[in-house]
Formats: structure tokens, sequence, C-alpha cells
């Protein structure tokens, strides 16, 4: 024999059980639609996430031809030779090339040292752009060695300056062909790293190129002497490292959170698998001058890397497959702000 349900509790199950598929319904009617457009969000950011057909050999030779030239410090003659080299090859691949002088005083002898940041656009014409940078300067010394006589030796900065610089090389390849309504600056910024010993020993100011670069900027946006705006900003710096770890930078997060946002998720769907998800070390980089005048920027950076000012910071420690995973990122991240500009 069945259960059976007293008369006093029946009106109160049959109202249930007409109200619980009216009220399930409304509440998809509300919530399928959202989830439907996140889908399809992600659906249309996964379409155009198409990376430029970045060749990681070639960057890694452009790499070691700039290794080639020795130190590269600060209004050097190899630091020179680096930017000619740098601008030529921008020009080759149809970029409108041109050097933004400044001067400083040398933190050690006083004397005036003559610099200049290099900038290649493509699609100068458009008024919306996006900035990649990267330092091309080294370190003058190898001072994170312990040993004296190693600190004497000569510090070439293979990932710690030639990788960012490489990569910018290997990206202008693709650049013409890329389709993003976006213009492109390449930007190599002088005077980084002019600086001798560490704090509280530290002689010389660091992002010498970075700040005249961004007080330029903010001037004639000020002054309303152009139009041109950028709407994002990319640093690169030490990116070609063989293990390479790129982590979330606390002050990128801080001041450009959706373009972090943006790039790991290009990473995710890339699986480019030097994108790691975890908040890494806080970096002072040339990201911070640029947040300063107005560009949101973000520092893509491996701070871990074991050789960080060191003497064998050399090529052999440097990977060609670190760079490209890198390049694709940053060519897919660029192809997505076609479909970003049609939302």
């Amino acid at each position: 024999m069945g259960r059976i349900i007293p008369h006093w509790y029946d009106w109160r199950m049959i109202l249930a059980m007409t109200l619980i598929p009216v009220c399930a319904s409304a509440l998809i009617s509300v919530i399928l639609p959202s989830v439907q457009r996140f889908r399809s969000s992600e659906a249309n950011a996964a379409m155009v996430a198409s990376p430029a057909p970045i060749d990681g050999r070639r960057a890694y030779g452009y790499l070691k031809q700039i290794c080639e030239l020795g130190p590269r410090i600060a209004g050097s003659e190899a630091n020179a030779r680096q930017r000619k080299l740098v601008a030529e090859h921008f020009t080759k691949m149809g970029g409108k090339v041109r050097e933004q002088p400044f001067r400083a005083e040398h933190p050690l002898t006083g004397r005036r040292v003559e610099m200049a940041n290099l900038i290649g656009s493509w699609h100068p014409e458009r008024l919306d752009r996006v900035l990649i940078a990267a330092h091309y300067d080294t370190r003058p010394h190898p001072d994170q060695e312990d040993d004296e006589e190693r600190r004497k030796r000569p510090f070439l900065g293979a990932n710690d300056c030639a990788s960012g610089v490489a990569l910018l090389m290997e990206i202008a390849h693709h650049l013409e062909k890329l389709e993003t309504p976006c213009g492109v600056d390449l930007v190599l910024f002088d005077g980084e790293e002019l600086v001798y010993g560490n704090d509280p020993d530290r002689r010389g100011e660091y992002f010498l190129g970075s700040w005249h670069f961004a007080r330029s900027y903010a001037a004639q946006v000020e002054r309303g002497r152009s139009k041109m705006r950028y709407r994002a900003g990319l640093l690169l710096d030490m990116v070609g490292g063989r293990d390479l770890q790129i982590k979330r930078e606390p002050n990128s997060l801080n001041f450009a959170p959706e373009l972090v946002r943006e790039v790991w998720a290009v990473a995710r769907q890339l699986d480019a698998r030097s994108f790691r998800n975890e908040i890494g070390r806080e970096v002072l980089d040339d990201h911070l001058p640029l947040n300063d005048a107005g560009i949101p920027a973000i520092d893509i950076i491996d701070f871990d890397y074991p050789y960080w000012h060191k003497a064998d910071d050399l090529p052999e420690n440097c990977s060609a497959e670190s760079l490209a995973d890198v390049g694709r990122v940053l060519t897919a991240w660029l192809a997505q702000q076609r479909a970003r500009s049609r939302r």
C-alpha cells in the first residue's frame, strides 16, 4: 500500500510543482543569453587569435648578431652600431624610422652622454596605435656576480637586452601583412641601465629613455599637438631565456589589468607555456614611465632568469623556442585588436 499524503499538504505540493518549472524557465531565460554571449565572445577571440608565422631561429640569429657587437652601454660606439643595424632592418621591413635624441649626464664622469630612442612605425597614418618596446643598452658590468673578478668581465646582455631587440626585429617581418586596425610602433629605449653598482651604492638613474619618450608623448597630448593616442603598450624584457617563465607582474596588474588579461588569454588559447598564471615579483621597469604618461602598459618579463646581470647572460643560455613563443602571443594579440574594434 502506498503512503497517503495528508490533504493539508496537497495544495503546497501542487503549487511547488507548478512554480518550480516557471521560475526555472525564467532564470534560464536570464542566464542563458549571458552564457551564450560569453561563449560567443570566447569563440570570437579564439577565431582571431591567429599568430604571425614567427621564425624563432631567425630571431635567435638576430640575438647572436647583436651580441657579437660586444657590450652596448648607452653612449658607446657599439650601442650606436646596434641602433644603426636595427634602423636599417626596420626600414627594410617597411617601417618609417626616426630617432628621438636626448642627453644625460654620465654617473661617474659627469660628462654629457648623447643617447637616442629608436622608433619604427608601421601604418603611421593611423591615430589609434599600439607600442611594443624593449631597451637596447646593456648594463655596464655584471654586478650581480659575487666574485670580484667575474664582475670585471664584459656583460653581453643576451637576454637582458638583446632578446627584446631581436624579437622586435622578427616581429617587424610581419607587420605589413598583419591584419590589425592599429598602427604599430616598435620602440627601442636607450639609457635604461646606465647605472653602476647596486643599492645603496648605486650611481646613475634608470629608465632615461622611456622617461624621455613618455614626457614627450604626454606633452604633445596635453598641448593638443597630436591626435595620435596609444591604446596599449607592451614592454619586452628578458624574453629569450631557455626555461622561460613569464608571470603576471604586479605593477602591470595594478596599472593595466585588462591588458594583462587580454595577453594571458591569448597565451592560453595558443598554449604558450612560457606564460604562467601565477603572479611574479614586482619589477621597476620601462613600463612605469609609460603608465605615468597615460599609456596602459605591461611588462612581459622573466625576472627569475638565473643569469640576470651576470657574466653568463650569453646566447647559449637563450632559446629560439622562447622567442617564438612570445612572438606568437604578441602577434596574435595584435590581430585580436580587429575584433575588439568591431565590438
